[in-house]
């Protein structure tokens, strides 16, 4: 039942906010009603911990025969973590609103309340069938509420190229479940094919990846950084919750070595790459796209490992680091501790949150796990440093709001060390390379770090290309030339035919044709 009521709340709230809005344009306590909507939810997904497991069966359309669990939501040990992870950042964005409260609109809190509505329904989906329907339900309804934030019609055209994109990862999470459902008969993520997996990773990546990182969609820099946050860490949550499921399937399935190795170089190379332009990003706002890119690319190597626990512990540290490091818009010398409080969470040393992720680097060993490596070095080096930057606080801010900013920050931090007694692994579990990898790992950060502070710089010829690789123009570029070139030889054939030999063109061509089909025929 909690379930069911943590998502109605966040959508029951938005709608309040809607009908005072129509009813009222004078009401200015949308803000109250949003946060304790958001507390409200926060305590009952908590809640719902005691709970656990719960199954929850929607719809069923027949025969079950055919159809059996057709639409279920599971609330266990992988999908509650990540539904705390949703209400703590809901809550912890409208904490931290206060102090841009006079530049924020209504609409942005009630379209995040929706987003977060919708990301707990992917949260809770507990087979493929669910998951396609959650991801195209978050798709068709995030692209309407962002349309309505965008007021340039070449950011209106990103959001579109965004939705198509996302759209095609739904097709092959589609095509997954076909095939899942010819080898073993079913759509559940415990039954997943081996043969389907290439469509499991290829769907993750192409939504994981659609955010378009030449520029921001959301133009305006504090809805960019409330609403934009929000929006980007539940859409990548709805696919790192489904990375977890799925490595937990392929425990005991036997992956082809041949495809496992080229999309576990593959994606090495990517969490690489973001690593960089995270590091090299001006502020935390800009990088924010290759952060969330680089890191689930580590979730998905652990993902191909068949590594649950490991996946586990890193994607919840995309959520709960990145959203304090995200809306941390103020960072005096006391707040600027909180947002580096972060760093405890995607650190690799010994019992911290993230430590499972050593675990990525049990045996069998292979050479692509440098890169994984070395990404790790990257992104903790990053956050470092955009969490280091002072960022001044507006004046003439009231007292009960410095109070309540910090509140929200502080609620990353807290949630996320409070599930290390929970999740953390075994000490014999851990290999002997995750207890030298931590350190190790930590000791290259700090170097880095202290090489940034003191003026140290990446040379411009290698920052420059690492950004041209990432950001894609160079495809772009590609086929921009191939749709010229398609446009051109159509508008050729258009001209040619709607000439005063057309149809005699059209006669050539039956003949010519027909001619091959006879001479093929014959021989």
């Amino acid at each position: 039942m909690f379930v069911i009521i943590s998502i109605l709340l966040l959508v029951i709230t938005s709608l309040v906010m809607l009908i005072l809005r129509l009813s009222r344009p004078s009401f200015g306590y949308h803000w109250l009603i949003a946060a304790g909507g958001a507390l409200v939810t926060w305590i009952v997904v908590l809640l719902l911990g005691i709970t656990l497991p719960v199954s929850v069966q929607l719809i069923s359309w027949g025969p079950r025969t055919a159809y059996p669990n057709s639409f279920i939501m599971i609330a266990d040990q992988i999908s509650w973590p990540f539904a705390v992870g949703l209400g703590t950042l809901i809550l912890a964005t409208l904490l931290t609103d206060v102090v841009h409260g006079y530049e924020m609109d209504w609409s942005n809190w009630a379209s995040s309340l929706v987003v977060t509505a919708l990301g707990l329904i992917g949260v809770f989906s507990g087979n493929l069938l669910t998951f396609i329907i959650a991801w195209t339900a978050f798709d068709i309804i995030g692209l309407v509420i962002l349309l309505t934030q965008l007021q340039s019609g070449k950011s209106r055209r990103r959001a579109v190229w965004v939705f198509f994109s996302r759209l095609l990862g739904s097709i092959c999470l589609l095509i997954a479940g076909v095939i899942s459902v010819n080898d073993n008969g079913s759509f559940l993520l415990e039954r997943v094919s081996p043969a389907a997996i290439t469509f499991v990773v290829l769907a993750a990546g192409l939504r994981l990846g659609s955010v378009p990182v030449d520029s921001p969609l959301i133009e305006n820099p504090t809805s960019r950084r409330s609403f934009g946050t929000v929006l980007s860490l539940v859409s990548a949550t709805i696919v790192l919750v489904f990375l977890v499921r799925v490595a937990l399937a392929l425990e005991n399935v036997e992956l082809p070595t041949n495809l496992w190795v080229i999309i576990f170089s593959l994606t090495g190379l990517v969490s690489l790459l973001s690593g960089g332009v995270w590091i090299l990003a001006h502020d935390e706002l800009e990088g924010r796209h290759a952060f969330i890119l680089g890191m689930s690319a580590i979730v998905i190597a652990a993902t191909l490992r068949a590594q649950a626990e490991a996946s586990l512990s890193w994607a919840l540290a995309i959520v709960f680091s990145g959203g304090l490091i995200f809306l941390s818009s103020v960072r005096t010398k006391f707040s600027m501790w909180i947002t580096l409080l972060g760093l405890v969470g995607i650190s690799t040393l010994p019992f911290t949150p993230a430590w499972n992720i050593l675990m990525l680097f049990a045996s069998p060993l292979n050479l692509s796990l440098v890169l994984y490596l070395i990404a790790m070095v990257f992104m903790i080096w990053g956050y470092a440093h955009h969490a280091s930057q002072l960022k001044l606080e507006p004046s003439g801010l009231e007292r009960w709001i410095k109070v309540v900013y910090p509140m929200g920050l502080l609620l990353f931090p807290m949630v996320q060390i409070s599930f290390v007694w929970f999740y953390l692994p075994e000490i014999g579990e851990v290999p002997l390379m995750g207890w030298i990898l931590g350190p190790l790992i930590c000791v290259l950060v700090l170097v880095g770090f202290f090489w940034q502070r003191r003026g140290g710089k990446v040379p411009q010829l290698m920052a420059n290309s690492v950004n041209v690789i990432f950001t894609l123009g160079w495809f772009y570029a590609i086929v921009r030339t191939i749709y010229d070139y398609l446009s051109r030889f159509i508008h050729f054939i258009s001209k040619v035919l709607e000439g005063e030999g057309g149809l005699l063109w059209v006669l050539l061509w039956i003949v010519l044709f027909l001619a091959l089909s006879v001479i093929s025929i014959g021989t």
